[in-house]
């Protein structure tokens, strides 16, 4: 799997960071893999970062599922989503649009430092 999850229990924040090449599997696994860690807490927000992705098959039907699908995390849980490719930003963003009603409280933004600024970190 090309995501690595880690917790930051102090912020209440679970980390995804995506290396390498992202599929659609890695993309709609995460609830799944955030779900059976040992440190989950619904109250946590989370970020997937795309920062050190290298190349992405993110298909719009994997975008189009995941945002029908209702999150793990409580309604008042951030999730950041760091995409400063340009192809990862616009899939996601789209994603965003789609997620409102399933999602309300996902932003996309590009850098680390924005995901950070919007938590409060």
């Amino acid at each position: 799997m090309a995501v690595q999850l880690t917790v930051d229990a102090k912020q209440k924040l679970f980390i995804a960071t995506y290396k390498g090449e992202v599929h659609d599997d890695e993309i709609l696994g995460l609830a799944s893999l955030v779900r059976s860690h040992p440190e989950f807490d619904e109250s946590f927000s989370i970020t997937w970062d795309f920062s050190a992705v290298t190349g992405a098959t993110i298909s719009t039907s994997a975008m189009q599922e995941l945002s029908r699908r209702e999150s793990i995390l409580s309604p008042t849980s951030m999730h950041v989503i760091v995409a400063p490719q340009d192809h990862i930003f616009g899939i996601f963003r789209m994603g965003q649009v789609l997620a409102e009603k399933t999602k309300p409280r996902v932003v996309v933004v590009r850098s680390a430092g924005e995901a950070r600024s919007l938590l409060g970190l």
